[in-house]
């Protein structure tokens, strides 16, 4: 099927994608892992999908050079060589993980891994919702189009 021949189902079919794929950024929980500095701010955040695994939050303290990870405001290894990393469930976009104030800088990692779902998820559903609307409006065949 030729999309130039008939514009009205792959608009639809586009509007569809889009809609999923923005419901995907919006309601998939996902999990921060991240260090945090002598001040308490996070730093070197990571991202993963949590995908409906009973995630624990965790809060671990290591030797800094076990990963080779170095605070980037004091140049060191943390307090005395000891690392604070941090596994956080940050939840969906629209609520909080269960420990997220709990956590050292875990508002803050959180903000920062939801931030840009939340907006990519909201405008790709506007487009989908767009779509769907202006997909109405097209013709259903190239021919139609042509013979009015």
């Amino acid at each position: 099927m030729n999309p130039f021949r008939h514009p009205r189902p792959w608009a639809r079919v586009a509007s569809l994608v889009a809609l999923g794929f923005a419901l995907w950024l919006l309601l998939v929980p996902r999990i921060a892992l991240y260090y945090v500095d002598d001040g308490g701010a996070p730093y070197g955040i990571d991202v993963k999908y949590a995908w409906g695994r009973g995630t624990s939050d965790q809060v671990m303290i290591l030797p800094a050079d076990l990963f080779g990870e170095v605070d980037p405001a004091t140049g060191s290894g943390g307090q005395d060589g000891l690392l604070t990393s941090v596994r956080l469930n940050c939840g969906l976009v629209f609520t909080s993980g269960d420990n997220e104030t709990d956590s050292p800088g875990g508002d803050e990692a959180c903000s920062q891994v939801e931030t840009p779902r939340l907006v990519g998820g909201v405008g790709l559903g506007v487009l989908a919702v767009a779509g769907f609307a202006l997909a109405g409006r097209l013709p259903l065949t190239r021919e139609t189009r042509e013979r009015t």
